[in-house]
């Protein structure tokens, strides 16, 4: 299906939502590596704006609504969006989850999915620069990085890693991913990775699916993450829960606010790590909707 995408709303204003910038500046503006403490981030999944689920679009709004509720009340650290913000990138369903992602007050971290960015052309899927243009206008820059606590948190462009995209756009993403990885490395900093796509569903040799990266990109990728401090990779897509690992990585997939294929509840996950990064990643279940808040 052809996606038509929101172009013309300005950079997002979204409270605690983190600018792009670059490494050098990043560095030249940075203080001594922190001991590490407790950090707590909401890891959301795929609210996914008009996808229809139970209530079509006014339910998926109300849930993500209450999604949102909870966590400002659980006042984390950061909160990380694993993409498909919207199912179609159209103007209603743009400007209705901008209005619900603007009432998060801890600092907010997006990372586009498929369906944010991914657009037909011809006979296949690919990331435009229209659809670039059209992400980055709403909901701001589609790389970030944010040191938090003694630890680095990254949201990646996993578009760039699944389908076609622009040459140009594909390597600049390359050169900051990796730069940012040298930097963590260098400062001895825990990275946790936000993207939509995870590596991989099951196992790290599986063949290529929707749901996860192509082997060739998984398997360099995988390598480079755990090479570079990556200790975890939080994602969405599949609208599964899954708790995967690959040597020294956990890879989390959450359930959604939208629809969830293994029937798990409407929900979200607190992900909370210790000074020494154990973690927790406990799952936190919609509370019941009340009547006047069943539609947006």
């Amino acid at each position: 299906m052809k996606r038509s995408h929101f172009l013309a709303l300005g950079l997002f204003p979204l409270c605690g939502i983190f600018a792009a910038t670059t490494f050098a500046a990043a560095q030249e503006q940075a203080a001594p590596t922190p001991a590490p403490q407790t950090l707590r981030i909401a890891h959301l999944c795929d609210p996914q704006y008009g996808f229809g689920g139970e209530k079509g679009f006014a339910g998926d709004v109300a849930r993500f609504e209450q999604a949102v509720r909870q966590v400002n009340a659980l006042a984390p650290d950061a909160v990380l969006v694993a993409g498909d913000l919207t199912h179609n990138a159209d103007a209603k369903s743009v400007a209705a989850i901008r209005a619900t992602l603007a009432k998060v007050r801890a600092p907010l971290i997006l990372t586009p999915g498929n369906h944010d960015i991914v657009t037909k052309v011809g006979k296949t899927n690919a990331v435009t620069a229209e659809s670039l243009a059209a992400y980055r206008a709403a909901f701001g820059p589609d790389f970030l990085v944010r040191e938090i606590k003694g630890r680095l948190i990254i949201s990646a462009n996993s578009m760039y890693w699944w389908t076609k995209a622009p040459k140009e756009e594909v390597s600049r993403h390359e050169q900051l991913f990796r730069e940012a990885l040298a930097d963590a490395k260098a400062r001895k900093l825990p990275v946790i990775l936000l993207t939509h796509v995870p590596p991989f569903v099951k196992t790290p040799t599986e063949k290529f699916t929707y749901q996860s990266l192509p082997p060739k990109v998984r398997s360099k990728l995988l390598e480079l993450c755990n090479d570079n401090n990556v200790i975890i990779w939080l994602a969405g897509h599949t609208h599964c829960v899954s708790k995967n690992k690959y040597k020294n990585i956990s890879i989390l997939n959450g359930e959604t606010t939208s629809r969830n294929f293994d029937q798990s509840k409407y929900g979200f996950r607190l992900l909370t790590l210790a000074g020494d990064n154990s973690f927790t990643w406990e799952s936190t279940p919609l509370e019941p909707l009340k009547p006047t808040e069943k539609r947006p």
